[in-house]
């Protein structure tokens, strides 16, 4: 089953290099996690959604980039998940409401597990027009309270409903 343009738009904007390591939160089925995976030679793709059905659902879905090592996926809330200490050269999410709505104890984890040098992208469906701004503020609230700056917002005219996302990284 092919991506939908969401899911693709939203992959090229995390643009991961070939050795990154990446931190899917809300990984659903999976399908982002691949085209993910499907970048990476030595790095890794982590998935982290808090159904136990979505991450079977996942696991079969990316079962190669599994045995391979590529990709690697937990059933746990973000707050609870076992992530190791190796940081994430990139956090990314799609439709995670928890990333707006305070008080957004995921932002913690974010924080803790993000590289010094690493980015992360909150993108999400525009339900209505004008319905971005306030998402995206506060993101950005929220982030900026855990030392994350916005440093570029992006729209996608995707099918069947437009897409957005925030980039941010710290300082």
């Amino acid at each position: 089953m092919p991506a939908s343009e969401r899911l693709a738009w939203t992959a090229g904007l995390v643009d991961l290099g070939p050795g990154e390591r990446a931190l899917e939160v809300g990984c659903g089925h999976g399908v982002l996690l691949g085209l993910l995976a499907g970048r990476l030679t030595t790095g890794e793709a982590v998935g982290v959604d808090r159904s136990p059905t979505m991450v079977a659902a996942a696991a079969r879905r990316n079962r190669a980039a599994v045995e391979d090592g590529r990709v690697r996926l937990a059933a746990a809330d973000l707050t609870d998940a076992e992530l190791g200490v190796r940081p994430f050269d990139v956090v990314v999410s799609f439709n995670v409401r928890a990333f707006w709505t305070p008080p957004a104890p995921e932002w913690d984890v974010v924080d803790r597990v993000l590289a010094p040098d690493g980015r992360v992208l909150v993108a999400f469906s525009v339900m209505a027009p004008g319905a971005d701004g306030p998402v995206e503020d506060a993101v950005r609230e929220l982030a900026g309270q855990r030392g994350l700056r916005p440093v570029r917002s992006h729209r996608g005219a995707t099918a069947p409903i437009a897409s957005a996302a925030v980039e941010l990284r710290r300082g």
